[in-house]
């Protein structure tokens, strides 16, 4: 049986890191450091499961949500955010946009864990 995939999009090397020290054991884990760099990836990869930083330059990522809904290829791919935002406004946003789920950072192993499995 394959591995899952996953996509982190996030632009702190700390919290990418901690992701892929996390999951690299149980899954096929990709990371890029900037929303355009996403956007890019998902030409050629369809991951199982997206984690998503909102804070980033350039293309933040709300607007990487508003791409990947707005794709028919992308559209149905389970999307969390991982973010600094910690204002209930903030998460508010996200939902409304289509996001799957939305936890604050520190990221916690466990919440983590449990989050991945619900939507894989």
């Amino acid at each position: 049986m394959s591995r899952a995939k996953i996509l982190i999009i996030d632009d702190d090397p700390v919290c990418t890191g901690i992701l892929l020290a996390m999951l690299g054991d149980d899954y096929d884990v990709t990371s890029v450091n900037s929303g355009s760099g996403g956007i890019e990836v998902l030409k050629s990869l369809t991951p199982d499961l997206i984690l998503l930083d909102i804070t980033m330059p350039h293309v933040n990522g709300y607007q990487v949500i508003q791409y990947l809904k707005g794709s028919e290829e992308t559209a149905k791919i389970p999307l969390v955010v991982i973010s600094s935002l910690a204002e209930q406004s903030d998460k508010d946003f996200a939902l409304k946009l289509g996001v799957d789920d939305y936890i604050t950072k520190p990221v916690m192993p466990d919440a983590i864990q449990e989050m991945i499995e619900a939507y894989l």
